[in-house]
Order: C-alpha cells, then sequence, then structure tokens
C-alpha cells in the first residue's frame, strides 16, 4: 500500500512539475520524443554498453526511443482525431 502512494506521490509531481500540457496538449509527446532520442545519441556517443556484444547494444540504444516514438505518434493521432489538435494548430495559438 505504501509503494502506491508513493509511485501515485511521483507521478503527481511529474504533472505538477512538467505542466507542457498546459502550453499546448500536442507538446507532451513531442518532447518525450525529443528527449528519450537525445538520450540514445548521448549513449552512442558516450559509448554506453560497450560491453555489451552489438546486437543487445542496438537492442538497448534503440529499444526506448523507438517504443518511444511509436507511443507518441500514437497519441499525436489521438489528439488529431479526437480533438483536431495538430502541430500546425499548436504553432498558431
Amino acid at each position: 500500500m505504501v509503494h502506491r502512494l508513493r509511485l501515485y506521490g511521483i507521478g503527481l509531481s511529474w504533472v505538477r512539475v512538467f505542466r507542457t500540457a498546459d502550453i499546448h496538449e500536442v507538446l507532451p509527446p513531442i518532447l518525450a520524443c525529443v528527449l528519450v532520442w537525445e538520450m540514445a545519441l548521448l549513449d552512442v556517443t558516450t559509448g554506453a554498453y560497450d560491453q555489451a556484444p552489438p546486437g543487445v547494444r542496438r537492442l538497448f540504444i534503440l529499444g526506448v526511443p523507438v517504443t518511444v516514438t511509436a507511443l507518441s505518434w500514437w497519441e499525436l493521432s489521438r489528439l488529431r482525431r479526437h480533438h483536431g489538435l495538430t502541430l500546425r494548430t499548436a504553432l498558431r495559438r
């Protein structure tokens, strides 16, 4: 029970601190993509996972960015379908 409350508190903290959806609704998925690909690029340039075999290294470095990008595209398409929100309308605000 205590762990659930801690996780709930962590979630609320993230929502309160990074209120990017208050700026525009499409900003959180775009920001998530940019940040995760930046971290992947940092992993490549710093030589992270050098001890792992090449296939495992690629999986470690590209697995999360590809997954987050797919989920972000899904979220952006959902926002466009259900609410008519696009990046183009976000830039006009």
